[in-house]
């Protein structure tokens, strides 16, 4: 019998807010977030104290870092990073004078005590402004609807299927992501099991920010949200899971104003 040789991976999903991580066994892996993934905050007073992540292993805080950004990439923690929570949990304390409405990035590096490895991610929330009325939050999403510009492109896998990615408005905040899978005879892809998008800006070290898009129809994913949280280049890497078949990954590479 030939020897098989299997290296264990797991994909963490947190549910309730969609967030998955590719992580190995053992590793120090997220398991609650304050503030949420994709969690909308109704104003910079509601906004907790300190940012603060629990994972399944204790961190090493000399070699583990939180940075909480804005998006002009400037750091609004008081970079004072903490055990808290029988020390399997970090936390950096937030200026609150430093934030307003818009989108922030919590960047995170661990690495675990128990086992040495170095675990990292992205994920993003957003603070708005409750006072704003019904009409005025009507006026912005009909002033995005109408914007024409945004991404699209096609590409054509090695195994003859079409990916169409598209990326409404294409801009820095809430974005709408669409993803259709067909043959090039025209048939759609039917054996998805699971989408997934990766967003990465190396340039200005974000990412991984992963999560799950969801099916509208045969062979049709959307996501919608604040990933594209700063302007520049992002690696936008498309994961479709297929029952049977190879996985698909393709990576777009996308700018942003």
């Amino acid at each position: 019998m030939n020897a098989v040789v299997v290296t264990f991976f797991v994909i963490l999903f947190i549910s309730g807010n969609g967030l998955l991580f590719w992580q190995a066994y053992g590793h120090a892996s997220p398991i609650t977030y304050e503030p949420s993934p994709n969690e909308i905050i109704d104003s910079v007073q509601s906004v907790p104290d300190k940012a603060t992540i629990s994972f399944t292993e204790t961190p090493e805080p000399r070699a583990s870092s939180i940075k909480v950004i804005n998006s002009n990439n400037e750091r609004v923690d008081n970079d004072d990073l903490k055990l808290v929570d029988s020390e399997k949990s970090l936390s950096v304390s937030l200026d609150k004078s430093k934030m307003a409405t818009g989108t922030y990035t919590t960047d995170w590096i661990v690495l675990s005590r128990e086992d040495g490895h170095i675990t990292k991610g992205s994920y993003v929330f957003s603070v708005v402004d409750s006072n704003i009325t019904s009409e005025e939050q009507q006026q912005q999403q009909q002033n995005t609807s109408d914007v024409s510009s945004g991404y699209s492109k096609n590409v054509t896998t090695p195994d003859n299927v079409i990916l169409t990615f598209d990326i409404t408005p294409n801009k820095v905040g809430q974005n709408t992501f669409n993803l259709s899978a067909a043959y090039t005879n025209g048939t759609v892809v039917e054996n998805i099991r699971n989408v997934y998008l990766e967003f990465n800006n190396p340039v200005k070290n974000l990412g991984p920010i992963v999560d799950a898009m969801e099916k509208f129809d045969t062979g049709k994913y959307y996501l919608i949200g604040n990933y594209l949280s700063q302007d520049g280049n992002w690696e936008i890497e498309i994961t479709v899971q297929r029952i049977g078949e190879y996985d698909i990954n393709q990576q777009f590479d996308v700018e942003i104003e």
